[in-house]
């Protein structure tokens, strides 16, 4: 049995429809769901970087904001939109202003993540590449 050195905290957060619980599940369980769960969930991984071992806890808050006690628990947050919802990209920025409120952003490591796996030809896509990137690039700092 290997030693867990270190815990980390990662928050997910994002819009009902975002594709955040796929996206957790996909990386918890190497599977694909198309499924989404408002009230998100808390997870753990072990996951070794560098020959160090670390205990990934993972919290998707499901369709909550992320709140005070939210904030102050995580080491990372990843924010997620779905590239065919105009909403969820306005919902990630909404929970990144959030955020913002309740710890000083430039503490923590964030990503901006986009899914895509309902684009098809009858549900396209609504947001391109150029406008995700300029959203991120424009965050405030």
């Amino acid at each position: 049995m290997r030693k867990i050195c270190k815990l980390k905290s990662e928050g997910l957060v994002g819009s009902l429809h975002s594709g955040k619980t796929s996206l957790v599940h996909r990386y918890l369980t190497g599977a694909y769901t198309n499924e989404e769960s408002p009230e998100g969930g808390r997870f753990k991984k072990e996951v070794v970087l560098d020959g160090q071992s670390y205990l990934l806890l993972i919290r998707d808050e499901g369709s909550a904001p992320p709140d005070y006690q939210f904030a102050q628990w995580v080491d990372a947050i990843i924010f997620v939109f779905s590239l065919e919802s105009q909403e969820s990209i306005e919902t990630a920025l909404h929970y990144y202003e959030q955020m913002a409120k309740y710890r000083n952003i430039n503490e923590i490591p964030i990503m901006m993540v986009a899914t895509q796996d309902a684009v098809t030809e009858s549900n396209p896509r609504v947001i391109n590449e150029h406008e995700g990137r300029q959203m991120a690039k424009n965050l405030p700092k």
